[in-house]
Order: C-alpha cells, then structure tokens, then sequence
C-alpha cells in the first residue's frame, strides 16, 4: 500500500523549494543594484569575523576605505599588498558582480571571480571555459561574502 502522506510531504517540500529558488531569481533579476547592497552588507559582517579571528593570532586586519572615487563599489584591503575590489557590472542585459584580487609588486589583478545575477542557466556565456567563478550562478549574498573574505585571506580564488 503507498503511504499517500509522505509523498504528499515530499511534493510539499519539493514545491517550497522550487518557489523559494524562484523568489531568489527574481529578487536577482528586479533589482541588481539591491542585491549588490545586500552583498556589501554581508562582506561588511563576514570582514568582521574575519578581523575578529586575526586578532586573536595578531595579524593585520580586513580594512573597508570609503573614498568617494569608490561609489557603488566595495574596496578591501588586507596587508601590506592586497587588496580587492568588489563591484556591480551590467553589459549586455546582464547583470554580475566581480570581485578581483590585485597584489603586489604593482597592483596587478592577481585572481578573479565572477558572481552571474540572474536565473538564465542556459545562458552560453556562464558556460564558457576557462571563466572561473560561473559556478557561483545562484549563490546567495551571504555564500558570496564569505567566498569573497576567504579569497582575499587565502590570496586568490580557486
């Protein structure tokens, strides 16, 4: 006999599921520019976790600079020669946010990531090779705070 109860908790789960990816995707699609912001404030939190266990082993912290030439973009530094810049890029209808790594000797970019806004999975450019950070298609603002933190302490992305 099929027990008709767990499968209809398992259809409900699978619906709020979908319609919670679907309430994402338009949220990304409606509103880049809000979701950048949201992004901000979750590397602000993150860079503040970070700092907190940096002290602890007495290493230099995350600094967030706030010049005016910076509107619209997150600019972190770390040390004495990294430092990353995290913005918003629209081309083409499409929106994403990059974040880049530049270190020393000049200030080079160094690493790269790019963060797809959007809910066209198909899109071909998300597929092309050698393109890093495609993998983040979806990623919330809270997972892509934490990957930008960890690629600035570790020094690139992988």
């Amino acid at each position: 006999m099929t027990d008709y109860t767990k499968l209809a908790d398992k259809a409900k789960a699978m619906q709020d599921a979908a319609h919670e990816t679907s309430r994402q995707n338009t949220e990304r699609d409606a509103e880049p520019g809000a979701f950048f912001q949201k992004v901000a404030t979750y590397v602000v939190n993150e860079m503040e976790k970070a700092n907190l266990e940096l002290s602890k082993k007495k290493v230099g912290a995350i600094t967030r600079h706030h010049a005016p030439s910076f509107q619209g973009i997150v600019f972190l530094t770390f040390g004495a020669g990294l430092a990353c810049r995290v913005s918003l890029e629209s081309k083409g209808g499409r929106s994403r946010i990059t974040a880049s790594i530049l270190g020393p000797p000049n200030g080079y970019e160094i690493s790269r990531r790019e963060y797809l806004l959007g809910s066209d999975k198909g899109d071909p450019e998300s597929q092309q090779s050698g393109r890093t950070g495609f993998p983040y298609f979806g990623a919330r603002p809270d997972q892509i705070a934490v990957d930008i933190i960890s690629g600035l302490l570790s020094g690139g992305f992988d």
